[in-house]
């Protein structure tokens, strides 16, 4: 119903907005106006999705998006104008600093003999990709990984799903993000 209901509010605005004023907006604000949606169908939620994996797939990973802001809109389309940068330092920007990426990385193997097991592990880094830690690394467990962890945020997440046979690999990746009231929420997981 949310999904359904931010693509109906983007659909909206695709008809009646301004074509330049749509393309006001940052890649950052697209981002997290789509993220929120889950990502409704549409041409500026295709981009700001493609651009958001772009910046978390490599390795060091970028931010997955920064503060949205009019800094880079020019004054004729209402922005001010200007190149300065957010001070994300401000109690106010403090949700931005529960962001998180988190990736996962899952195989099955049989080795010869017949015995089968399995390696995983959770990384999380932070929105700046400095600091980054291992929630778990398990190799060679006798039992598949569990089907949920606990995050940084305190969120209990599901384990991404995939595989079926003897032998596999998963790569996944996921952003935690907390908003401006404290509430945490998270993204689906990203296979690549």
């Amino acid at each position: 119903m949310k999904r359904q209901a931010m693509a109906a509010a983007m659909g909206v605005m695709a008809v009646f907005g301004a074509p330049g004023k749509a393309q006001a907006y940052d890649i950052d604000c697209a981002i997290m106006l789509c993220m929120a949606g889950g990502f409704p169908p549409s041409a500026v939620c295709a981009r700001a999705y493609r651009t958001m994996i772009r910046r978390i797939t490599p390795w060091p990973s970028l931010p997955p998006f920064g503060v949205c802001t009019f800094a880079h809109v020019p004054v004729e389309l209402g922005g001010p104008g200007g190149e300065g940068e957010l001070d994300t330092t401000l109690p106010e920007y403090e949700w931005l600093n529960r962001t998180h990426v988190i990736w996962f990385t899952g195989q099955a193997y049989r080795e010869r003999g017949g015995e089968q097991y399995w390696d995983w592990s959770l990384r999380s880094c932070d929105r700046e990709n400095r600091t980054c830690r291992y929630i778990q690394r398990v190799y060679r467990s006798h039992t598949p990984w569990p089907e949920a962890f606990v995050s940084e945020g305190g969120q209990e997440i599901a384990y991404p799903t995939g595989g079926g046979s003897s032998y596999f690999y998963l790569r996944s990746i996921m952003v935690e993000y907390g908003d401006y009231e404290g509430n945490m929420g998270h993204s689906e997981w990203f296979s690549y």
